[in-house]
């Protein structure tokens, strides 16, 4: 039993932390690949990771990035206003073509944008 759990535990990902929209509209999750998976396929990376963006109406998935190091490379920007209407973590992960938190909505602040 015990080698059941170890295996679960070294092939299971780690949240690390969560962003939520400015409007509340939209979730992002932070994982840290499993310990497992880090020795086996990205030793080289500082800080190997994958972000989820969720609509937290419905919980729905609306996008997974493939892993990336986000050491070092790990700022957040919320592009929602129209006509970007994409939200970026670092320089490696895009969510594109997201819909906007609310069409008749202020502009955002550069605070907002970039919390």
């Amino acid at each position: 039993m015990s080698v059941v759990v170890g295996l679960w535990a070294g092939l299971t990902p780690k949240l690390t932390g969560v962003d939520i929209s400015p409007r509340k509209v939209y979730r992002l999750e932070y994982y840290d690949v499993s310990p497992l998976l880090r020795l086996l396929l990205y030793r080289d990376m500082e800080s190997p990771s994958f972000v989820r963006l969720y609509r937290r109406d419905s919980e729905a998935l609306m996008g997974e990035s493939s892993v990336v190091d986000l050491w070092i490379n790990g700022q957040l920007y919320w592009y929602l206003d129209p006509p970007i209407s994409s939200v970026r973590v670092g320089r490696d992960i895009v969510f594109r073509n997201v819909p906007p938190e609310c069409t008749d909505c202020p502009r955002m602040t550069d605070a907002q944008v970039m919390p």
